[in-house]
């Protein structure tokens, strides 16, 4: 991002997270207590967004004991506000399950809570595209970057 800075807003009113996929594609998932949370969720995350599948950036950020998932729009919107989708866990067993099968496209899907469902969520149709992933231990975040800001903001 260069020259003005894009005003910043962290979007975490999802509960969970979920992961699924195979060797081709990735799907991760953050996941609320109902689907119409999870639709309202979805229509603010991509209000700002111009493209018709929006593409974000997604940064798995480790620290001893949990670990931080942030997901950005690659296109910032200097003059209005960018939401970015941010959470903190508090178990790691997730992010190296997700981290050790890693490979291939990956996507972000908004779902729900599914009792009725064998993975115990669902997905809305709806989709990004997610231009990377990265994986950094919380001593590599560097002051002052876009990664910095949004888990202070």
């Amino acid at each position: 991002m260069q020259g003005k800075t894009a005003p910043i807003v962290r979007f975490s009113e999802f509960l969970g997270i979920g992961y699924f996929g195979d060797s081709k594609q990735h799907v991760i998932a953050p996941i609320f207590d109902l689907r119409g949370n999870a639709e309202r969720g979805w229509a603010k995350v991509m209000e700002t967004q111009q493209q018709k599948v929006p593409v974000f950036h997604a940064v798995f950020v480790e620290h001893p004991g949990k670990y931080e998932f942030l997901a950005y729009p690659v296109e910032m919107k200097p003059d209005q506000i960018n939401y970015a989708i941010y959470r903190s866990f508090s178990s790691l067993n997730s992010l190296h399950k997700f981290k050790s099968s890693y490979g291939g496209r990956t996507y972000i899907k908004f779902g729900w809570h599914d009792l009725t469902k064998a993975q115990k969520f669902d997905v809305l149709a709806q989709y990004a595209v997610v231009d990377s992933v990265e994986f950094k231990n919380a001593d590599e975040i560097k002051p002052g970057t876009l990664v910095d800001q949004i888990r202070k903001s």
